[in-house]
C-alpha cells in the first residue's frame, strides 16, 4: 500500500447486530472419519485454501475452504457483516454457531486435510471495508475480508485462492488464481469500463499489463513506462514471484482526490489520482516480495511492509534513471516537522488495532526506506540488496518479524553501526539530526 486514502481516516469497524445461531446436522449422511463435534472457538486452525464464487448482482457468495488436518474440532472465522446460509463439508451439514462477526465452526478431527463450503450473502460497503458497489471496487485492508467472505484477517495467516466472479455491471478484473500463500486481505475485483494494455513480458516471463477506464490512457502511460523494467529488476534482484504469470495495475476509483494504491497481488489497484505516478505503481509491484510474499507476523511489524517495499521502489527505479529520494526526502522532513512523526517499529507484536494506532502513517514508509539507504550507506547498496533476497528466499510464504531482517543485517558486518541506524530510524520517535538538512 502506498500512502493514504481520503476515506480511511474515517473507517469504524462494523458491528453486527446478526442475532447468534446455531445449526446441527440431522439429515448429513455417515461420516467414516469422525462424528459431527460441536461448533467450537479456534483461530489457529491453519487454512490452506480459499475458493470463492461471487456473485456482485445477487450479492451472494460461496466458498470452500481447505483446512489442515489436526486433533482440534473448532474453526474460527471473520465474517464481518455477512449473513451465513449453510456450514457444509462432503459429508453434509456442520455444526456451527454465528456470533455475529464471529463463525464457530465444527470441524472433524483427523490427520488428512478437510474441506468445507459455506454459503453467504453479503452487503455493499461505502467506507473502504468491502465491496464498494458505487465504486465498483472491493477493498479488504487491512482486516475487512470478512465482509466479503469468511476468512482469518490475521496479517500472518496465508492462503492460495482461486475466483470467479460473475452478475458485473461492466468488466470484472480479479485474479482467477493466487499460487502463493496470501494475506486474505488480497483476493480484489474491480468492475468498470477497462481496457487493457499490455505492457511486456519480463525474461522470467511474466506478463505486465495495466488495466484503465476512458480518459486515463495517458495517465496509464505515464505511470507504468517502466513498470516492466521495475518487475524484471525485482525478480532478478530479490527472487522468483509467486503470485502468477501475469501482473499489472488496475485503476481503481476510490472517489475525489483519491491518491495511493493497495497490494493486491497479481493485480493490484492504484487509485485514479495517482495512476500517473511511477512510484506508485513500483511501491505496489514491490509489495509481491515484501508485505505479500513475505508476510508481516503482526501490525507492529508495519515496516517491514511498507518501509522495505517503499526502499525497493526507489532502487528498482533508480535503475531505471529515476531517482526517488528527493521526493522521499521532503516528505521525511514533513513527517518530522508534524505531530504525525512515531517510532516505527514497535517492540509488541499482535496487540495494536493498526487503524485506530499512531503506527498507521507515512512515518514507517520513510523511516524504514531511508533506514535501509543509510544501511547501503555502511554495507553497500548490493549487499543489502543480497541480505534482501536471503530473507525473502528464507520466508516467501511465511509471515516473518523486522527484527529478524535486522538481525540478518547486521550478521553482514559492522553490526554496531547497523544497530545504532536501527535504534536511531526505527526505534526511536525522534527523526536523526540529519534529517533537518533534507529537502530544501
Amino acid at each position: 500500500m502506498r500512502s493514504f486514502y481520503l476515506a480511511l481516516s474515517a473507517l469504524v469497524l462494523i458491528g453486527c447486530d446478526k442475532s447468534p445461531s446455531t445449526s446441527t446436522n440431522l439429515d448429513a449422511g455417515p461420516d467414516p472419519a469422525a462424528e459431527r463435534p460441536a461448533a467450537s472457538e479456534n483461530w489457529l486452525r491453519d487454512i490452506l485454501s480459499y475458493d470463492l464464487a461471487i456473485d456482485l448482482a445477487a450479492k451472494t457468495g460461496t466458498v470452500t475452504i481447505s483446512v489442515a488436518g489436526e486433533s482440534s474440532t473448532g474453526l474460527s472465522l471473520d465474517v464481518g457483516n455477512l449473513v451465513i446460509e449453510t456450514v457444509a463439508d462432503d459429508f453434509g451439514a456442520l455444526e456451527h454457531i454465528d456470533l455475529g462477526a464471529q463463525l464457530n465452526i465444527g470441524v472433524p478431527a483427523g490427520g488428512e486435510s478437510r474441506t468445507l463450503t459455506i454459503t453467504y450473502a453479503f452487503t455493499s460497503h461505502d467506507n473502504f471495508d468491502g465491496w464498494m458497489e458505487e465504486q465498483g471496487v472491493t477493498f479488504l485492508w487491512p482486516a475487512f475480508c470478512g465482509n466479503l467472505y469468511p476468512c482469518n484477517p490475521d496479517p500472518a495467516d496465508g492462503a492460495t485462492f482461486t475466483m470467479s466472479v460473475t452478475g458485473a455491471q461492466g468488466t470484472a478484473v480479479y485474479p482467477e488464481s493466487i499460487p502463493g500463500q496470501a494475506p486474505t486481505y488480497m483476493p480484489a475485483i474491480a468492475v468498470g469500463d477497462f481496457t487493457e494494455m499490455a505492457l511486456g513480458t519480463t525474461p522470467a516471463g511474466t506478463a505486465v499489463s495495466v488495466w484503465y477506464e476512458p480518459g486515463q490512457e495517458a495517465a496509464a502511460v505515464a505511470g507504468t513506462t517502466n513498470l516492466v523494467d521495475v518487475f524484471e529488476f525485482l525478480e532478478t534482484t530479490y527472487g522468483p514471484y509467486t503470485f502468477g504469470s501475469k501482473v499489472g495495475t488496475v485503476s481503481a476509483d476510490w472517489g475525489g482526490g483519491d491518491f495511493g494504491g493497495m497490494e493486491h497481488h497479481p493485480l493490484w489497484h492504484i487509485s485514479s489520482g495517482s495512476l500517473s505516478d511511477e512510484e506508485t505503481n513500483a511501491h505496489e509491484a514491490a509489495h509481491g516480495w515484501y508485505g505479500n510474499g513475505v508476510r508481516i507476523a503482526c501490525w507492529e511489524d508495519f515496516v517491514l511492509s511498507e518501509g522495505i517495499v517503499t526502499y525497493m521502489a526507489a532502487r528498482a527505479l533508480e535503475e531505471s534513471g529515476v531517482d526517488l529520494w528527493p521526493q522521499y526526502d521532503c516528505e521525511l522532513k514533513s513527517i518530522c516537522n508534524s505531530g504525525e512523526n512515531t517510532t516505527a517499529l514497535l517492540d509488541t507484536c499482535g496487540e495494536i488495532d493498526l487503524i485506530n494506532h499512531e503506527l498507521w502513517s507515512s512515518t514507517p514508509y520513510q523511516k524504514g526506506a531511508q533506514y535501509l539507504r543509510e544501511v547501503a550507506a555502511v554495507l553497500g547498496v548490493e549487499v543489502v540488496d543480497q541480505a534482501l533476497a536471503e530473507f525473502y528466499e528464507a520466508n516467501v510464504g511465511k509471515a516473518a518479524r523486522m527484527r529478524d531482517l535486522v538481525a540478518l543485517l547486521k550478521s553482514k558486518g559492522r553490526s554496531e553501526e547497523i544497530e545504532a541506524l536501527t535504534v536511531a530510524w526505527l526505534e526511536t520517535e525522534a527523526c536523526p539530526a540529519s534529517a533537518a538538512a533534507l529537502c530544501p
